[in-house]
């Protein structure tokens, strides 16, 4: 352990000593020889830098300094003068550097200055006697790309050098607000055209891809209502204004459109919406909101306000313009804010791979954005002098790369997430549908046994009417016939006889009823509650009558279309026979109520009431010499209900189902 650490320190000392030694001074300022053949020739280590603290100096001034220390070498491959944050504190710096021409024929050349907001630029070559042999225009972002020295989105600067001329060139730079970056190139006039066409055909398929991806992820939103293919959405669109601004596409063709907002704020709106916007696609993509991590949830919650402030301080100068020390304290806090999102998406992979909620798209997300993110600290360190400014976080050549990869990266997780969520949607249509088949097949095969009970139930009431009902009838009528005969004798046995066979011949009429009855009972599958009342009063007024001192009164409540089963009908109607024979046997009463209750949801309430001398059943146990109890508390059971006899001014029998 001891040993990794003593190497650790080792590697920082070098690269701290690296650093320290690139930002040493040269003590003489290279001399660009400028070749015959070639199209671009790096400045990389051949600049030197003037500070214009007074913001008055002239070229006739600034090139007198050229012999003293006045000019500071720049020690980093492509200058960077750091942030500025308004006109107060903004100043003009002057860029030099020498080139010298050593061919027979003077050569054209081009200085290409590869960033938009510069609000002034002006490029000066002086001879070796300090004479100005051409002074360039002043430019910038307010001057329309048509009335510049170069139709094109970038600064291009043409200038000629004599055959066998040393000379000096001299840019002066001015910038009230931003990145002070000064991506600088040298290029032959020649080649100007080649480089331009493919600059356009690099950028169209850049913006192009982005831009058919997002259609593409339309599509899919169109399709799925998947909120996370409208947030990607957001992203691509995110990515297409931040190349479009920064690469100087609407400064070139949206001219008018910058002014939009006030001064250059148009510029930081789609920088801010592409980090919002990853934001928002993250916090759906590695979802923390249902989890112990909930809080990071809330966090982004409050980062996406601070984004919201920064909108609406981008654009509240459309009402009021900022004072100075307004301008100051929200550039600031906009710098902060503006950042706010990349240490919360870095939070949400940490914890997604940490706690293990989606490990396999924190991974993913992290590899597809890891070279955008990185060009983008590369260069927040850079302005602030961290590191030196190197050529991919100065080039958004590089950044369209990088983008291209997250988006690759991204589109291909997100079309397997659509495949996943695509099989789990099939496999639960899938499983939905054999459980529907299940169900139907259990269905078929309930159906089946009904009908199979129908049949059976069927042919049971034709062989009871056929056969039992026959044969009773046929002893009613030979029994009727022999208690005639007896009758007709005079002898007092034969008298007897014919009694007793007129009784017999009573109880098998009554046996007939009720096996018509019984017939009626499981001749049909179901009975709506009206017919059972009709039924049930049928036989209330065959059997009781108020000469025999007894009036039984039926009350049917409830929904009179219920249907219920021939189990329920048969069971319920031999309670109420058992009920009233009871009472006509023991009670001694003469009234009594029949009520039955019928809930549309299926629920079932038959009270038979008489006050007669009564009867108190206080336990559930019904003792072997009660069989008619017993029968009825067996049917009870039987429909799934419960039964109970009790005293109340005479008996009450009741059954609940």
């Amino acid at each position: 352990m001891r040993h990794f650490s003593q190497q650790v320190f080792l590697i920082l000392s070098c690269c701290l000593l690296t650093f320290r030694l690139a930002a040493q001074p040269l003590s003489k300022q290279p001399v660009i020889r400028l070749p015959a053949q070639g199209d671009k020739v790096s400045l990389s280590g051949k600049l030197a830098y003037l500070r214009d603290s007074l913001a008055n100096l002239t070229i006739s001034e600034v090139s007198s300094l050229s012999s003293n220390a006045a000019f500071q070498p720049i020690a980093t491959p492509v200058p960077n003068f750091g942030y500025v944050t308004g006109i107060k504190a903004a100043r003009p710096v002057w860029l030099r550097f020498r080139m010298e021409n050593g061919s027979i024929t003077s050569q054209a050349w081009l200085v290409e200055i590869d960033f938009w907001s510069f609000d002034s630029l002006q490029l000066f070559i002086v001879d070796s006697h300090n004479r100005v042999l051409s002074a360039s225009p002043v430019i910038g972002w307010k001057t329309p790309a048509t009335q510049r020295l170069r139709y094109h989105r970038h600064y291009w600067f043409p200038f000629t050098v004599p055959a066998h001329e040393r000379v000096t060139a001299y840019f002066r730079m001015y910038k009230q607000r931003g990145t002070q970056l000064v991506p600088i190139s040298l290029v032959r006039e020649s080649a100007y055209e080649s480089l331009v066409q493919k600059g356009y055909l690099f950028w169209g398929g850049v913006l192009f891809a982005l831009t058919f991806v997002a259609v593409m992820s339309l599509i899919f939103f169109l399709t799925t209502l998947d909120q996370i293919y409208s947030k990607y959405i957001f992203c691509l669109l995110g990515l297409v204004g931040f190349f479009v601004i920064n690469d100087g596409f609407l400064n070139q063709f949206g001219f008018e459109l910058q002014f939009w907002l006030p001064r250059q704020n148009i510029y930081f709106l789609f920088p801010l919406i592409l980090f919002y916007s990853q934001l928002t696609f993250v916090r759906t993509f590695l979802s923390v909101k249902n989890t112990p991590s909930r809080h990071w949830h809330t966090i982004g919650t409050v980062v996406l306000w601070c984004g919201l402030f920064c909108l609406l301080g981008l654009t509240i100068e459309l009402i009021t313009p900022f004072s100075p020390t307004v301008e100051l304290i929200m550039v600031r806090i906009f710098s902060i804010f503006y950042w706010f999102p990349m240490p919360v998406i870095g939070a949400y992979i940490v914890v997604g791979i940490v706690r293990r909620y989606h490990v396999g798209e924190a991974w993913l997300y992290l590899i597809a954005v890891s070279p955008f993110y990185a060009l983008n600290l590369g260069q927040v360190f850079a302005n602030f002098g961290l590191i030196p400014t190197v050529e991919p976080v100065a080039n958004f050549t590089y950044y369209a790369v990088a983008a291209l990869f997250e988006v690759l990266v991204l589109t291909i997780g997100l079309a397997y997430r659509y495949k996943m969520e695509r099989d789990r949607t099939e496999r639960l249509i899938k499983e939905s549908t054999d459980q529907q088949q299940r169900a139907y097949e259990a269905e078929v095969q309930t159906l089946a046994l009904k009908n199979s009970l129908l049949v059976e139930k069927e042919r049971i009431a034709r062989d009871l009417h056929d056969n039992v009902g026959a044969h009773l009838a046929f002893i009613v009528t030979n029994l009727t016939h022999i208690s005639d005969q007896a009758e007709k004798q005079s002898t007092k046995e034969g008298k007897q006889w014919a009694s007793r066979l007129r009784t017999i011949v009573m109880h098998t009429r009554e046996a007939v009823k009720l096996l018509r009855e019984t017939i009626w009972a499981i001749h049909q599958e179901s009975f709506t509650v009206e017919e059972f009342d009709e039924r049930l009063n049928q036989y209330i007024n065959r059997y009781f009558h108020e000469p025999d001192g007894l009036h039984v009164d039926v009350q049917v409540t409830g929904s009179q279309s219920q249907r219920l089963s021939s189990t329920q009908v048969l069971n319920l109607f031999r309670i109420v026979q058992e009920a009233l024979n009871n009472v006509v046997k023991h009670a001694q009463a003469t009234v009594a109520n029949v009520q039955l209750q019928v809930s549309s949801g299926g629920r079932i309430n038959l009270r038979i009431h008489d006050n007669g001398c009564g009867f108190n059943w206080n336990n559930t146990v019904v003792s072997s010499h009660h069989y008619g109890l017993q029968n009825m508390q067996t049917r009870a059971q039987e429909l799934g209900g419960t039964f109970r006899v009790f005293a109340e001014e005479g008996t009450t029998v009741e059954v609940d189902v």
